[in-house]
C-alpha cells in the first residue's frame, strides 16, 4: 500500500513537485558516473523516475535509462520536461509489479523513491536484473538546517496547527540506510557520501515546497491550506525569505559477490 499511497499523493501535484523539489547536486552524478563506470549508452534502470528531475541528469551523461513510474501524472510530465529521446523508455508501473524485459543493468538508481518500494522486494529483484560487477545507487535530500529565527517561528507553527508532523522531512529519510542494504543479504556494504548545499525560498515557494510533502499532503484539504498560509505568513513576518541547507545523500552498493570496485 505504502507504494500506491505515494504515487495517489504525488499524482495530485506533479507540476508543483516537479517546481518546488530542490534538484540534485552535479558533484553527485559526477560521482556516481565514476564508481560506476558509466559510459555513453550504458542501461541504468530509475525506480521512480517522478517528474524527471533526476532522469535528465542521468541523460545529459549518456546513459540509457528504463524509468518506472506509478503515477501517469508524474510521468505525462516526465515526458514533457524531458521531450522525445532515444536515451529515456517510461513504463508507468511500480517496481514491484514491473515485469523486466531486459537484465544486465549497469545501476539500479532510485532518488527520493526507494522507501516507497516493498522491502521484502526491492535489494532482491535489484540485484536480480543486475549485470555481474553492476551497482546500486540510491539518493535522498533531506534538510539539515534552516535559518534560526525562521525555523523557530516555523515549528511554532506547527506545534499549533499539526502537532502530529513531527519535523521535516518524515522520519523514512532520516535514516541511514547502510546496515539495511547489508542486511538484506544480496548487497556487500555499501558508501555514503553526502554533499550539502544551500537553497533560500520565497515565503511562497517554500509554502509549495511543502504541499508537496507526502505527510502534509495526507492532511485534511482544510487544515494543510490553514497551515501553508500560516507557514507564508510566518516567513513573511521575519524578512520574507528562508535559508535551507540540505545534505543529498548516495549510498552505493554491489551485490555479493561482484568485486569490490570503490575508486
Amino acid at each position: 500500500m505504502a507504494g500506491r499511497e505515494a504515487f495517489e499523493l504525488f499524482g495530485q501535484v506533479p507540476d508543483l513537485y516537479d517546481r518546488s523539489r530542490p534538484r540534485y547536486p552535479v558533484a553527485l552524478f559526477n560521482r556516481l558516473v565514476e564508481v560506476a563506470s558509466l559510459g555513453d549508452g550504458d542501461p541504468v534502470l530509475e525506480v521512480g523516475t517522478g517528474t524527471g528531475i533526476a532522469t535528465r541528469e542521468l541523460i545529459q551523461r549518456g546513459l540509457r535509462v528504463t524509468g518506472l513510474e506509478p503515477s501517469p501524472e508524474m510521468a505525462a510530465v516526465a515526458r514533457v520536461r524531458l521531450g522525445p529521446t532515444g536515451q529515456l523508455r517510461i513504463v508507468t508501473s511500480t517496481f514491484e509489479d514491473w515485469v523486466p524485459g531486459h537484465v544486465g543493468f549497469k545501476a539500479v538508481i532510485a532518488a527520493q523513491a526507494w522507501h516507497w518500494v516493498d522491502q521484502e522486494v526491492r535489494y532482491r529483484k535489484a540485484a536480480g536484473v543486475l549485470e555481474e560487477g553492476g551497482w546500486l545507487a540510491l539518493i535522498w535530500n533531506r534538510p539539515v538546517g534552516g535559518d534560526g529565527e525562521v525555523r523557530s517561528g516555523l515549528d511554532a507553527v506547527y506545534a499549533r496547527l499539526a502537532p502530529e508532523l513531527d519535523g521535516i522531512p518524515p522520519g523514512e529519510l532520516d535514516l541511514d540506510r547502510r546496515e539495511e542494504i547489508a542486511a538484506s543479504g544480496v548487497f556487500q556494504e555499501p558508501r555514503l557520501e553526502c554533499f550539502e548545499f544551500e537553497v533560500r525560498y520565497g515565503a511562497r515557494a517554500y509554502a509549495e515546497l511543502m504541499a508537496t510533502q507526502s505527510d502534509h499532503r495526507r492532511l485534511p484539504a482544510s487544515r494543510r491550506n490553514q497551515l501553508l498560509g500560516a507557514i507564508e505568513e510566518e516567513i513573511n513576518s521575519t524578512g520574507g525569505s528562508y535559508g535551507v541547507t540540505w545534505e543529498a545523500r548516495l549510498y552505493l552498493a554491489q551485490p555479493v559477490g561482484s568485486p569490490r570496485g570503490f575508486p
